[in-house]
């Protein structure tokens, strides 16, 4: 608790600081530097603060810490060269008392609601004024005896509805200024009234090899983790297929609600959560005993579906150009990077670029026939040792060519990774039964068989040569007493594990297609599943 501030901390306050803080007991501290991580941050703040003796080279010294600290992470430094150290800290809840500024608002809340019941009423009596002129106009009398009176009455009509029309309109857009106001004014009062009605009070002891006057001033650095803040990754994943490239980007989507605002703070953000717990878990009881029987429930597997299209705004935001990338820093359990000096209000959000890559791909079309008449474009890139950077998971847009195609996750864990960009439309994927039957193997030979059979034509309708990957589940066997025999004609496949792969090109617009079946054979007196084929 007491271990030396780091580095960047270790300078004198200039003397305008201690003049300031002569008039005040306990200091508020402001957070000078940042480190985000996806749930929460560490703040680290450095505070002037006023000793109180506590009897002889003892003292204490008092600070506060918003109420969504997790006060169990508190950590409190001296300066070296006060010649202090710390004996011990305490702290505890605080409520603090209704400010004249939240009466000052209220009061004007009321005004505001005043004001705006007299719009509303307002327009309710232009409104019924239009209707009344408007009534006068369409009940013309059916006979015009005294044509004066008549060009009267059409005045009176005129001048009313033209005066009722006029005010309805300036009312209306008052009403709207009044409602902003309202707004205004009410997400002020919410922040004052909310989780900053309290606050962490806390008392740190100290002692020293020199007398100390009361009210002596000196500077404390502390740092502690908060809620109500932290970052997540979005990406920006665009393909470009013709260069055999993908551009990625990374942005961290920065959240902050601590309830204070940061100004210049020194921003970081670390790729996994710190672990905060003062102390080891404990160790869980290890027990050997008979299995019981667990009931396995069936699941059908759902295909994945695109998401609906993104909003504009957002995949351009991400697509934007940004400053130079933030320096990384490798850590022992994850990496930080340094965002540099940033600002950010309370309840606001910020969107920064991390990083901006171009990965070398190579890009292929994956089919799966008995599955889906789809073609589905991917792409395999590799880095290199030098440039592989983990990517912790997040949100990430799926464009080609900078055209969106669909919203999922991603993450990069591996070198080597294959991306999907989902089906293209100008490959196009046919399925045919050539055959599905049973059989007697032979009269005497006690024998039954099953026939499968099809042929599957890939059609590149597009101007340029591609390259297609076809899979396919290999049977699997389980029982010594069914015999499998393949039948592939052209393309013969390579067999990985329970898998078959086909790998062919296709010119531009032209067809290849690949004929394949499997015959299997039983004894007669055994009941087959044949596994939904």
């Amino acid at each position: 608790m007491t271990a030396a501030p780091p580095a960047y901390f270790k300078h004198v306050i200039p003397a305008i600081i201690a003049f300031a803080i002569l008039s005040s007991t306990a200091s508020q501290a402001k957070p000078v530097a940042v480190t985000l991580y996806p749930n929460d941050a560490r703040i680290t703040e450095q505070t002037a603060v006023l000793l109180s003796a506590d009897g002889d080279a003892a003292y204490s010294a008092s600070f506060f810490l918003p109420i969504n600290a997790l006060k169990d992470t508190l950590t409190v430094n001296t300066t070296p060269s006060d010649n202090l150290w710390i004996t011990s800290v305490t702290v505890e809840p605080e409520t603090l008392p209704v400010e004249d500024k939240i009466k000052e608002l209220k009061g004007r809340l009321k005004e505001l609601n005043r004001k705006k019941t007299e719009c509303e009423n307002r327009i309710k009596a232009n409104t019924a004024c239009v209707a009344f002129w408007q009534n006068q106009a369409d009940n013309k009398p059916e006979k015009i005896e005294n044509t004066e009176s008549l060009e009267k009455l059409g005045a009176a009509i005129k001048k009313g509805m033209t005066e009722a029309s006029d005010d309805m309109y300036n009312v209306s857009v008052s009403l709207e200024d009044i409602a902003e106001q309202i707004h205004t004014v009410q997400q002020q009062l919410d922040k004052l009234t909310g989780s900053a009605q309290k606050r962490w009070a806390a008392k740190v002891y100290l002692a020293g090899k020199t007398a100390r006057k009361t009210g002596s001033p000196v500077v404390l650095t502390i740092s502690y983790h908060i809620r109500n803040c932290g970052w997540q990754p979005s990406y920006a994943l665009n393909a470009h297929p013709d260069k055999s490239s993908v551009a990625l980007k990374w942005v961290a989507n920065i959240t902050q609600d601590t309830g204070a605002d940061w100004q210049g703070v020194d921003l970081k953000i670390a790729t996994a959560q710190a672990v905060t717990q003062p102390e080891p878990p404990g160790l869980r009881d290890w027990i050997i005993q008979p299995r019981q029987p667990v009931a396995l429930q069936k699941a059908r597997m759902m295909e994945q579906t695109m998401p609906a299209a993104a909003d504009k705004g957002a995949v351009d935001a991400l697509m934007a150009g940004a400053p130079p990338a933030p320096e990384r820093e490798t850590g022992y359990i994850f990496d930080t990077y340094d965002l540099g000096r940033q600002t950010i209000t309370a309840g606001g959000t910020r969107r920064v670029l991390i990083r901006e890559m171009v990965l070398k791909s190579d890009f292929n079309y994956l089919v799966r026939p008995q599955e889906t008449p789809q073609a589905f474009l991917f792409a395999i890139f590799e880095v290199k040792d030098n440039e592989f950077i983990p990517l912790p998971e997040g949100d990430a847009t799926y464009l080609i060519d900078s055209a969106f195609v669909g919203s999922r996750m991603f993450s990069m864990t591996d070198k080597t990774q294959k991306l999907f960009f989902g089906p293209d439309p100008q490959v196009d994927v046919k399925l045919d039964l050539l055959e599905k039957k049973s059989g007697e193997k032979g009269l005497l030979s006690n024998k039954k068989s099953w026939q499968w059979g099809w042929k599957v034509t890939v059609n590149n309708l597009k101007p340029h040569p591609i390259h297609v990957v076809m899979e396919d589940a290999y049977p699997q066997i389980r029982d010594e007493r069914i015999k499998l025999t393949e039948n592939f004609t052209g393309i013969t496949p390579k067999k990985e594990d329970n898998l078959l792969k086909w790998a062919f090109p296709v010119a531009a617009k032209t067809k290849v297609t690949a004929d394949y079946g499997f015959t299997i054979t039983y004894p007669d007196n055994m009941d087959v599943y044949l596994g939904g084929r």
